[in-house]
């Protein structure tokens, strides 16, 4: 007598299906508020040490040069420029004698900055300095418009809550050293 083999059909019960994808669902909703907290985060984080690359490079450009480089706000690209109530729009590297004048050429560098929810301001320092840093060809910052040492401070701040820090401090002194602080002001961006 032949011994019939009993078939298995293979997959997955609608049931299960379900299961799985409520699983899933509920594990979405659990991670995606610390997931775009990261992401906040590292856009902090990003923009901070775009800013510290460009001031490093500001310095070193001066020395190569053997000439006095300027690092600024600028909402153009080509000139420095004071920036609007609601922070700094961009920044340029440029050799002093053409950021403070009408643009021959283009900047060394230059970069623009995320609008909301980051913003990026100076201290009263850099402000005072017309929010621009000079630096000569010993690597030494200084106010534009004359020979004034400067140590000044940029901000970056993120305006949302679940960002822990929400604020990053780029403090440089007048002898070119940078350093990076990072507090938390619970979102709040003043």
């Amino acid at each position: 007598m032949p011994v019939k083999q009993q078939q298995y059909q293979r997959g997955v019960t609608l049931i299960e299906l379900l299961v799985a994808m409520t699983v899933l669902i509920v594990s979405l909703s659990i991670m995606l508020p610390s997931f775009s907290s990261l992401i906040s985060g590292n856009k902090l984080s990003g923009q901070t040490d775009e800013i510290r690359t460009a001031l490093v490079y500001a310095r070193s450009e001066a020395i190569r040069l053997n000439q006095a480089v300027v690092f600024c706000h600028s909402n153009n690209n080509m000139t420095c420029t004071v920036p609007a109530a609601s922070g700094w729009e961009g920044w340029i590297v440029q050799t002093a004698a053409v950021a403070m004048a009408a643009p021959t050429v283009p900047a060394l560098r230059s970069g623009l900055f995320p609008q909301a929810p980051m913003k990026v301001s100076s201290d009263a320092s850099l402000a005072a300095a017309g929010h621009a840093v000079r630096f000569t060809p010993q690597g030494l910052a200084r106010m534009p418009a004359n020979n004034t040492p400067l140590s000044a401070q940029i901000r970056f701040c993120v305006a949302q809550p679940q960002t822990k820090p929400n604020i990053r401090d780029l403090q440089f002194d007048s002898g070119g050293r940078i350093q990076v602080l990072s507090s938390d002001a619970s979102g709040v961006c003043t």
